[in-house]
């Protein structure tokens, strides 16, 4: 009987193409089962290598052809099963892999949301799941990507993910991933879309960085730009939050230097 419900369970999910699916879902199929039997069911199904757990009460259907031990779905939409009826979207490192931004993608899946997910980092089958809140006022700019044929998640703008990655360099791979992302898509971005977003974000060292990266690659200098610059004020921010604190002062940009621009133009052209 156990076996035969196994197999039940997952021709049914299959069936309605939900390839994940929480305990209460089976609970709602099998109304009349005893709910104690149904989870000895669910861990069974694990140990068979029929499912995986990718949190507390939240299943995942292997398929047939995977090795259950390393089999794991797209990060993605792991992020987008995990994040069930709640607001969230894909950010900062894993937004720039998803807008083609990266060429080495990190064991890490970054989720921005509106409320505290406890613990800030969840590790399933070797990936790092790292939940980041954002503010009301800074959560925005998201919207539902195609990330292969069949599936769509909720992923920062294009825009958006600039911003992101000037607010939060070290959540991004560090300045030079940043000053490049910022060069590759100046001909793509909607400028006025992206200053709007700046200013909504409401962080003067996001400004600053923007700003100075622009200037250090050669992107076309607008009023818009001058205008900014004219009010980033008179403290110092690390250029690079994943370096020491230190560097040379830049007065123009209101930024501490901490890394070798070098670096960044290198990146930048080659």
């Amino acid at each position: 009987m156990r076996n035969e419900l196994s197999w039940d369970i997952i021709k049914r999910f299959s069936a309605n193409d939900q390839d994940c699916f929480t305990y209460k879902d089976v609970q709602d199929k099998y109304p009349d089962m005893d709910k104690i039997y149904i989870a000895k069911v669910l861990s069974r199904m694990i140990k068979k290598g029929l499912l995986i757990k990718l949190s507390r009460n939240l299943y995942h259907i292997v398929p047939a052809s995977a090795d259950a031990d390393n089999y794991i779905p797209d990060w993605h939409l792991v992020a987008k099963y995990l994040m069930k009826d709640k607001e969230y979207y894909i950010g900062y490192y894993s937004a720039m892999q998803i807008h083609g931004l990266i060429t080495q993608p990190s064991l890490k899946e970054i989720i921005v949301t509106k409320i505290q997910v406890k613990p800030s980092i969840r590790n399933i089958r070797g990936i790092n799941f790292q939940f980041v809140t954002h503010t009301k006022t800074r959560f925005f700019g998201c919207k539902n990507l195609w990330i292969n044929q069949h599936d769509k998640v909720m992923v920062s703008d294009l825009e958006k993910t600039i911003v992101d990655t000037v607010t939060r360099p070290d959540l991004c791979g560090g300045i030079v991933e940043v000053g490049k992302a910022i060069y590759e898509t100046r001909k793509k971005i909607d400028l006025q879309k992206l200053l709007g977003y700046l200013n909504q974000n409401e962080s003067q060292a996001a400004i600053k960085r923007y700003l100075f990266l622009c200037d250090l690659a050669g992107i076309e200098w607008t009023a818009h730009h001058e205008g900014m610059l004219k009010k980033i004020g008179s403290s110092f921010t690390l250029l690079d939050t994943t370096g020491p604190d230190k560097g040379q002062k830049d007065s123009k940009f209101g930024l501490k230097i901490n890394i070798d621009t070098t670096t960044i133009k290198n990146s930048i052209y080659t």
